[in-house]
């Protein structure tokens, strides 16, 4: 199986879904709506570098990429946390994650190299924004039916996606040199996560309009 084909199918369907729903979002969902935009787009671009322009390196995309998918997240979080998170928290960390983004792919680490660094320590950041809003759930105690909460499947979508993202690229140079064949095995795992991480993301998307139909 082609598991980079794999990569590229499943960010279609919250694309389709988000592009036919899109009237029914709230201010929260749009920001992970402009997300999936964003993703399909760096998707097209790098088939199109790859394929047609024979790049051999995306890497400088993804050190470009990468930031603009940490600043959407921390949008989102400062939307749905509202209130229950010190926005000034929140802004002085995306703050300072940029300043260390733009400081390693800058004068750290060539932009020709793979950020592993940078995207543990996003994932991380975002891993545990995720795990504080179940928490906000949790205390508030205010929704009836966790399932039929798009909010809930969004969260469990970056929850698993980037604390899968966090001990990968954390530990893959350890893997690497473990067993290359094991290596390849993590990668189809993260491949797998990926799909799953968009599906969950379309159902959230889906259970936008069911929710509004039903209020």
């Amino acid at each position: 199986m082609d598991f980079i084909f794999f990569n590229w199918i499943p960010i279609l369907l919250p694309f389709f879904v988000g592009l036919s729903l899109f009237k029914h979002f709230g201010a929260d969902l749009r920001i992970i709506f402009i997300y999936v935009c964003f993703g399909t787009f760096i998707e097209i671009l790098c088939r199109i570098l790859i394929g047609a322009v024979h790049v051999e390196n995306t890497m400088p995309l993804v050190h470009f990429a990468f930031v603009v998918f940490y600043l959407l997240f921390v949008l989102f979080y400062k939307k749905i946390l509202d209130g229950f998170v010190n926005k000034v928290v929140l802004n002085v960390s995306m703050i300072l994650f940029i300043v260390y983004w733009l400081a390693n792919s800058l004068f750290l680490q060539s932009i020709y190299e793979h950020p592993s660094l940078p995207i543990s320590i996003g994932s991380m950041i975002i891993t545990i924004l995720s795990i504080v809003y179940f928490y906000k759930v949790m205390v508030e105690a205010q929704i009836k039916k966790l399932a039929n909460e798009p909010l809930i499947w969004i969260n469990t979508a970056i929850l698993i996606y980037f604390s899968a993202n966090l001990f990968f690229y954390a530990l893959f140079n350890l893997i690497l040199e473990y067993s290359v064949k094991f290596s390849r095995i993590t990668v189809i795992y993260l491949s797998v996560v990926n799909g799953v991480f968009y599906v969950l993301i379309a159902i959230g998307f889906l259970k936008a309009r069911v929710q509004k139909t039903n209020n």
